[in-house]
């Protein structure tokens, strides 16, 4: 499925074929291509779909769980982590998962399926980028009034779609990346390579794949609206755009930056996440998992 590009030739779109069609086509391939990465980690993609079944219980789920080292191991130390306060007292994978949560490890199993923490395609920052998220998600959550939980999961998973086209056309994506109108306008700048080179965000394929797999609607939303004027926005959008800044500023602080008030629709200043960045970067370095 994964397609070979040179890096003089980052793009397969065909400017012979309408747009639409072609982001259309571009996505069931992609949305295919998932399938076959979950394939690879049959225990996350079973946790996943056993996570958003209310009739399963704590203990089934870890008994599922436990069949993948890598992610128990992810899953122990989320709950050992200092966000939890519990270091080095959760030792049983059921407690785990009380003490995690059905909605965080559904995310983290996604994360896993989709090859997100273990494939070394990906770039070098991309997990440290997706955990910040995470991270800075939770603790804007309070903010915009969404569920600090449900705000991690949503920030855990917002890069899956450029861990898909990665995974589609390696060599083409890591082109888009070197560009230099792209190093210097930052994440705005990489969704419109994006949709020049494949027609469509990774934004995008992040919202549909959550959608397949039967995510809360308000994350496809979220993502599905950044960068939307405020008056299409969402308080989940605007506090995901407002964490991916954070991320961005958190993983490379001497990069571009965005105005954060106007990404956040005036609900967190330039200021006020200046004064937040000490306490996420301390929270980001804690949640060794």
């Amino acid at each position: 499925m994964t397609t070979t590009a040179s890096p003089d030739t980052p793009t397969a779109v065909d400017p012979a074929v309408d747009p639409e069609e072609q982001a259309r086509a571009t996505m069931a391939e992609l949305l295919e291509l998932i399938d076959e990465l979950a394939a690879r980690r049959p225990v996350a993609a079973r946790v996943v779909s056993m996570t958003g079944d209310d009739a399963v219980g704590a203990k089934e789920l870890a008994s599922t769980l436990s069949a993948d080292v890598a992610l128990t191991t992810r899953v122990m130390r989320r709950a050992n982590s200092a966000y939890y306060g519990l270091g080095g007292r959760v030792r049983t994978v059921t407690f785990a998962v009380t003490v995690v949560g059905f909605q965080a490890i559904r995310a983290m199993a996604a994360a896993a399926a989709a090859g997100l923490d273990t494939d070394d395609v990906l770039p070098a920052d991309f997990w440290p980028r997706s955990k910040a998220a995470a991270v800075a998600s939770s603790s804007l959550a309070p903010l915009f009034r969404v569920p600090a939980a449900d705000a991690f999961c949503l920030g855990l998973l917002s890069g899956l779609g450029q861990a898909i086209l990665v995974h589609h056309d390696a060599e083409g994506y890591q082109a888009l990346l070197d560009r230099d109108d792209v190093a210097a306008g930052g994440r705005p700048a990489l969704l419109d390579a994006e949709v020049e080179a494949f027609g469509l965000r990774h934004t995008d394929v992040s919202a549909e794949a959550l959608a397949a797999w039967q995510f809360p609607r308000e994350f496809s939303d979220a993502l599905a609206r950044l960068g939307d004027a405020p008056e299409r926005s969402t308080p989940w959008s605007r506090c995901l755009a407002t964490a991916l800044e954070a991320a961005s500023r958190l993983v490379d602080p001497t990069g571009p930056a965005s105005d954060v008030l106007e990404l956040s629709d005036g609900v967190v200043t330039e200021d006020r996440l200046t004064g937040m960045l000490p306490r996420l970067r301390e929270s980001v370095a804690a949640s060794d998992w």
